[in-house]
């Protein structure tokens, strides 16, 4: 008589263990951990890793998002009845030993308000550094393109796993810019030198666009009834500016927009194709757009077309015309065209709109935290020629190229040593300003790139600092109440996380369980404040506090792992995830998850950036 096959038992849970009680292996909690409201862990997680967190984790936040979505029903559509909360789903049918599911498995659609366009990006099958990234950003979108530079591949490799399971961001109010007041009138003379002065204090000094005595004649003269239109919009958008800054650091309600809209109302009578006053309105509306998460302007035409009003208005070339006040506005204007734009490229991973060797590259006399900025921007355009060209070789008809990639890489790296040391001490913000403005083209260097794809340990462990001491940075910056929440910080924070994750999931020597859970920690306060402001942050947030905590857990069973020894390691191997000693499933899950994840990812970070409803 055959005997009946074993049935296999579930675990009791790690309290239950403990206690020796039975346990009802009831997910996302049992029943005893249940009644005594404390966490409930599976006892075999230490067979299974982090895959079991991950579960519990994704069960949770599943949760909390239908939680959410039914408080916007009910907000939004009073009329829909929802049923009410039930606290007796059967979970059971959930198979929390099953391994997790392939990347080919394709998991059920989650019902969003808008649901994007299908992501073009393949599942990633090696470690390509400059793999292209196409990312849907709206449903009636074609995919836009976001490049090695912009910090996309560790993304994918980091995050691929996680969070497929976001909705899609609500499609926005069709409308240039958000804003319930409508346009604000000009302020008393004393609000508008409070306002103007938050600008020029904050702002200015690293966007030197304007000339502050000239800009206090307009400031008189907008009062009046036959004002210059582009004077007009030079004065609102200055006060829209300093609104902004003043309240992200004071955390109160002044009208930003209704100034943006009051000089968008002179928009049209200005001459913004061949003047320096129309550059200046285009380099104005720009800082706007980068600092307020309510304006759908894309950033990326409005690059492209000051470039052309560059070109057209001959700024690249060292022309001796006009006052010597008018030269030295055309020379800053100049690079501030070119710092923004460089600095845009980086983080989107697209090219540079205008190279260097076609421009007289003359330094302008300005505030010295500019001109400090402005010599970093000749270091950030090399980096993109160098380490981001996706075709390596070099035409006959370039600069000769780059023999020895790594000695090219210590040599930018010991410039940007020299460049941080000469940081004018002017003031604690600008000065840490400046040194984020090192740090990030220092993780672009360090990160793996089309040029570098696989970086040694020692720039790994390069990479891993410069990124702590960003999140640092920031973290000094949100606690002294000066922090600026414009897009830019969003996608410093964000990369820096990431940059983080990666270093330490490839070089895990470089930090402990609990060094690893301080540093996201962090981060993710830092980040928590920005999603005060910028809708994205919040799910980039959730996604990489899940990742961040999977991958504590992770580290935590390499505590008795041998010590990294960097002249054992060169350099990373193609399939370094293989010899880190991970589980194969988890390793699975990580780097061949859906591309929709990553597609979600991606949205949260570039949909305010590049808005799918208006492009300018």
């Amino acid at each position: 008589m055959e005997k009946p096959p074993r049935v296999a038992v579930k675990l009791a849970c790690a309290r239950c263990q403990r206690r020796k009680i039975k346990c009802d292996g009831q997910v996302p909690k049992c029943g005893n951990c249940q009644t005594a409201g404390v966490e409930c862990a599976d006892g075999d997680s230490a067979r299974f890793g982090p895959v079991r967190d991950l579960h519990r984790a994704k069960i949770r936040r599943l949760q909390q998002r239908v939680h959410d979505l039914e408080a916007i029903i009910r907000a939004r559509c009073p009329d829909v009845e929802l049923p009410g909360d039930d606290q007796d789903l059967d979970l059971s049918v959930l198979d929390v030993q099953a391994p997790a599911p392939a990347a080919s498995e394709t998991p059920p659609a989650p019902i969003t308000i808008s649901a994007p366009a299908a992501p073009l990006l393949p599942p990633a099958h090696g470690l390509l550094a400059h793999e292209i990234g196409l990312v849907s950003l709206g449903s009636t979108q074609d995919a836009r393109y976001i490049g090695p530079s912009s910090g996309y591949f560790l993304a994918r490799l980091m995050l691929a796993s996680g969070s497929g399971d976001l909705p899609a961001p609500t499609a926005l109010p069709a409308g240039l810019v958000e804003c319930l007041q409508g346009p604000a009138p000009l302020p008393p003379s004393d609000r508008a030198a409070q306002l103007s002065a938050a600008f020029f204090d904050v702002l200015h000094p690293q966007y030197p666009i304007l000339h502050e005595p000239a800009f206090a004649g307009m400031l008189t003269r907008a009062a009046a009834p036959d004002a210059d239109h582009a004077d007009s919009f030079r004065v609102f958008m200055v006060l829209a500016l300093g609104a902004i800054v003043l309240s992200q650091r004071h955390r109160v309600r002044l009208p930003a927009e209704g100034y943006c809209l009051a000089a968008l109302e002179h928009l049209d009578a200005v001459n913004v194709e061949n003047s320096l006053a129309g550059l200046q309105c285009l380099l104005l509306l720009m800082l706007f757009t980068m600092h307020c998460p309510n304006m759908r302007a894309n950033l990326w035409y409005l690059d492209y077309q000051c470039i052309a009003s560059v070109l057209d208005l001959g700024l690249q070339r060292d022309v001796r015309t006009g006052s010597p006040l008018d030269q030295a506005l055309r020379t800053r204007l100049f690079w501030v065209v070119m710092t923004l734009d460089r600095r845009i490229a980086t983080m989107m991973g697209r090219p540079i709109g205008l190279r260097d060797e076609a421009c007289d590259l003359r330094l302008p006399s300005c505030d010295p935290i500019a001109l400090h900025l402005f010599k970093l921007t000749k270091l950030n355009s090399e980096l993109k020629y160098v380490a981001n060209s996706v075709v390596r070789d070099t035409p006959r008809w370039a600069y000769p190229a780059v023999i020895n990639i790594l000695d090219w890489q210590a040599d930018l790296l010991t410039r940007l040593d020299t460049w941080d040391l000469a940081i004018p001490d002017t003031n604690q913000y600008h000065l840490q300003v400046c040194r984020l403005r090192g740090l990030e083209l220092r993780m672009v260097c360090l990160r793996p790139s089309p040029a570098i794809p696989t970086p040694t340990t020692q720039a790994t462990r390069a990479c891993h600092a410069a990124a702590r001491q960003a999140l640092g940075v920031f973290g000094e910056l949100y606690r002294g109440g000066l922090l600026v929440h414009g897009w830019d910080t969003f996608y410093s924070v964000t990369l820096s996380i990431i940059t983080l994750l990666y270093c330490v999931k490839v070089v895990p020597a470089l930090a402990t369980p609990a060094a690893l859970g301080d540093d996201l920690a962090a981060g993710l306060r830092v980040l928590g404040a920005v999603a005060e402001h910028w809708i994205g942050a919040k799910r980039c947030r959730d996604i990489l506090e899940e990742v961040g905590q999977a991958l504590v857990v992770w580290l935590g069973g390499q505590q008795h792992a041998l010590p990294v020894d960097d002249a054992l390691l060169p350099s990373l191997p193609g399939d370094f995830f293989g010899g880190l000693g991970m589980d194969d499933s988890f390793t699975e899950q990580l780097m061949m998850g859906d591309a929709g994840d990553m597609d979600a990812m991606m949205r949260s970070l570039f949909d305010d950036f590049i808005p799918a409803d208006y492009e300018v």
